[in-house]
């Protein structure tokens, strides 16, 4: 074996320890990540979902949301979702799993974030609205008695019109006590021989 041989063999052994031993991509690749915005809502209110994974995503369930809500891809390992908050409050956790394949199994793995479905405020219509031109009467205006009058400026009306989703009341929480009943003529003592 010549000087060539030589070199051509350890040249050939050099590459070849370098493919089997060089670090495989995947080590690099980040777990799945998952984000709401925002994170306390109303019964039926839309949330807003962002993701990332490098790999591909199932869809994100949720037993606070509506239904699954599809990830669509954005660019590179970034997604995005939209769903509905179901209508009963609670905190919930919405999840989805990223399959990195095997060529990246260091991007597979599950992705949780917890949200909130709230009851929201009660919501009090101002019988007057706010004019920062009128002076502060000591006696109180009759217009406070009054009923809203339909003449009111259209815009400042509808500025105050709330979603019919966050006017729906939200119940008590647990069940409400019953009144037993007793048909009329029915004994009072339960031993009556």
């Amino acid at each position: 074996m010549g000087m060539k041989g030589i070199v051509a063999g350890a040249g050939l052994l050099a590459m070849t320890a370098g493919v089997f031993l060089a670090p495989q991509a995947s080590a690099t690749a980040p777990p799945p990540k998952l984000s709401v915005s925002p994170a306390k809502v109303a019964p039926g209110q839309a949330l807003d979902f962002t993701a990332s994974c490098h790999g591909t995503p199932t869809a994100l369930t949720s037993p606070g949301l509506t239904g699954p809500v599809t990830l669509s891809a954005q660019s590179g390992a970034a997604y995005t979702g939209h769903g509905k908050a179901a209508g009963r409050t609670g905190k919930f956790k919405a999840s989805f799993r990223c399959d990195g394949g095997p060529n990246l199994p260091a991007a597979s793995g599950t992705a949780t974030v917890e949200f909130e479905i709230v009851c929201p405020p009660p919501t009090t219509t101002p019988t007057k609205p706010p004019s920062s031109s009128k002076p502060p009467s000591s006696s109180q205006p009759p217009s406070s008695s009054e009923p809203p009058s339909s003449s009111s400026a259209p815009s400042s009306s509808s500025a105050r019109v709330v979603p019919a989703a966050l006017t729906k009341p939200c119940g008590t929480p647990g069940k409400t006590p019953q009144v037993k009943v007793k048909p009329a003529g029915a004994p009072q003592t339960g031993g009556g021989i």
